[in-house]
């Protein structure tokens, strides 16, 4: 950090807990707590999220499994299980709080204004119904078209997201589309009624890296042309640093750091978000580099129901001192547009600890 930043630029970036992202916001989510009810009580998944995303902006949420991730969009678009609830906080779609919503008309708004693609397409389709059905449900539904208008409006959607013979294979079931290909449909389901937002919760699980490499082309280029808000949750950094603009990193239910793409890898603010650099295999570690084991961060992600005491991440930090373990470090400002949980965040972000830059196709942030 330089030494010039001003007071009141640190200052600015710790409005809204520290969220980062220029321009009016068309969804934010504001200190968002959810909880679960256990046998053994009640269980908080996720403590304190905050974000905002703009038109046209992409925001990587970043994290380990149970991090609270999926959780957290789960909540935004008012889908979470009986189990689970909101205990405080706010979901602003411009500007109106959908918590303050019936949960079915909190359904309502996000089927119009937000959408959301899940990892696993065969799951969330409908097995029973061809995919031409279920993209003609909500159309008709939602606005009024005719089952003709409806019927071409799919073609059109599955063309949009590259499915060959779209006419042909939109009376065919999910089943009989590959992985690739059912994400694809599973895209063009959420476009459907042409969103403001588009959630992705790790849209290219279990396919292969080629077919991955298509589908985060596809979103890229339909965001960019519909200039949509876009959330991806995702636990591959090198998909961050392609497609995102900003980037939360979570750890046990909590933000740890929050921060520009090109911030987050040139400088990590946090030693979560240094270790998770760190572990990211290396596509120049050929040479002096060949034979070296990739570093792994040791020990595993707190169960929710049995956090540590101060830092959640302390039991696997290299750095981690007594105060870690005693005090919880408050999400704060360490530069512009910047923000860490860690009590010795300004000697993690000078120390430039990071890892060669991660090499990726579509990694242009202008």
């Amino acid at each position: 950090m330089s030494g010039d930043t001003s007071a009141a630029a640190a200052s600015s970036a710790a409005d809204h807990d520290g969220v980062v992202g220029p321009g009016t916001p068309l969804l934010e989510v504001r200190d968002l707590a959810v909880e679960f009810r256990t046998p053994e009580g009640n269980v908080r998944a996720v403590d304190g999220l905050s974000y905002r995303v703009a038109a046209g902006r992409t925001l990587a949420v970043v994290g380990e499994s149970g991090s609270g991730k999926s959780v957290s969009s789960l909540a935004v678009m008012g889908l979470l299980p009986d189990t689970a609830r909101v205990t405080h906080g706010e979901v602003l779609l411009a500007g109106e709080d959908l918590l303050s919503l019936s949960r079915r008309e909190h359904r309502r708004r996000c089927g119009e204004r937000i959408a959301m693609v899940f990892q696993d397409a065969l799951a969330a389709l409908n097995p029973v119904h061809t995919v031409g059905y279920q993209l003609t449900e909500a159309l008709r539904r939602r606005r009024g078209m005719s089952r003709r208008d409806a019927g071409r409006r799919a073609v059109e959607l599955l063309d949009l997201v590259g499915v060959p013979n779209a006419r042909g294979r939109v009376k065919d079931y999910p089943h009989q589309f590959s992985g690739g290909m059912r994400q694809r449909v599973m895209i063009a389901t959420a476009l459907a009624l042409d969103p403001d937002v588009l959630i992705a919760d790790e849209p290219t699980t279990a396919l292969d890296v080629t077919v991955q490499a298509q589908v985060l082309r596809l979103l890229a280029e339909i965001q960019a042309e519909r200039r949509m808000g876009l959330v991806l949750i995702t636990h591959d950094l090198g998909v961050v640093a392609g497609m995102a603009d900003d980037v939360t990193v979570m750890y046990a239910g909590r933000v740890v750091e929050r921060a520009p793409v090109r911030d987050t890898f040139g400088a990590p603010a946090h030693p979560y978000t240094r270790a998770l650099l760190h572990s990211i295999p290396s596509s120049g570690a050929g040479g002096d580099g060949e034979g070296r084991r990739l570093p792994v961060i040791p020990g595993r992600p707190p169960s929710p129901a049995a956090l540590p005491t101060g830092c959640a991440f302390h039991p696997r930090c290299d750095t981690a001192r007594d105060v870690c373990r005693t005090d919880p470090p408050p999400l704060e400002a360490v530069a512009v547009d910047r923000a860490s949980a860690c009590h010795f965040a300004a000697e993690v972000l000078a120390s430039h600890d990071v890892p060669p830059p991660v090499e990726h196709e579509e990694a242009a942030h202008d």
